[in-house]
């Protein structure tokens, strides 16, 4: 995606790597996010994707399976719904979310938690559109399982 534009991917890996590095979210739950993102735009090359730390701090199969459902799905934490619901409203429509919404998060996570989900959200969704309009494909239909990104590394994925 990035192969004509370097610079512009070094600050796209430095940017993404802050959630992964500072651990500003719990990692599966910013995995989720990225992954009902990535369904809610069909984004194929993304849902492709799993990074190791949200495996290793539990997330599995089954549970990114129930993702659409996360809803009424026993599966997932009140917190999860809530940040998952969130994701959905942010594809959808921003303007939907209300201040309830917002502090569902912001209590459990704080304000800089919150803020952070955001951000978050706002790169998963940018990036999607942005893999979807430039018609970036997945090299398989495996699944492949990625280290998290890291500033200084030559490669994202």
């Amino acid at each position: 995606m990035f192969g004509r534009r370097a610079n512009l991917y070094q600050d796209f890996r430095r940017w993404i790597a802050v959630f992964w590095e500072e651990r500003l979210l719990d990692p599966v739950l910013l995995e989720l996010c990225r992954l009902r993102v990535a369904q809610l735009h069909g984004c194929e090359s993304e849902l492709r994707l799993r990074h190791q730390p949200a495996l290793d701090a539990g997330l599995s199969e089954r549970k990114i399976a129930e993702l659409s459902r996360a809803a009424t799905s026993p599966a997932f934490s009140p917190l999860e719904r809530d940040c998952i619901a969130l994701a959905e409203l942010f594809v959808a429509d921003p303007h939907a979310i209300t201040d309830e919404d917002a502090a569902r998060i912001s209590e459990p996570l704080g304000a800089e938690g919150l803020v952070a989900l955001v951000q978050a959200l706002a790169l998963f969704d940018g990036f999607a559109r942005f893999r979807l309009v430039l018609g970036v494909e997945p090299a398989s239909d495996s699944v492949r399982v990625v280290p998290a990104p890291a500033a200084a590394a030559d490669s994202l994925y």
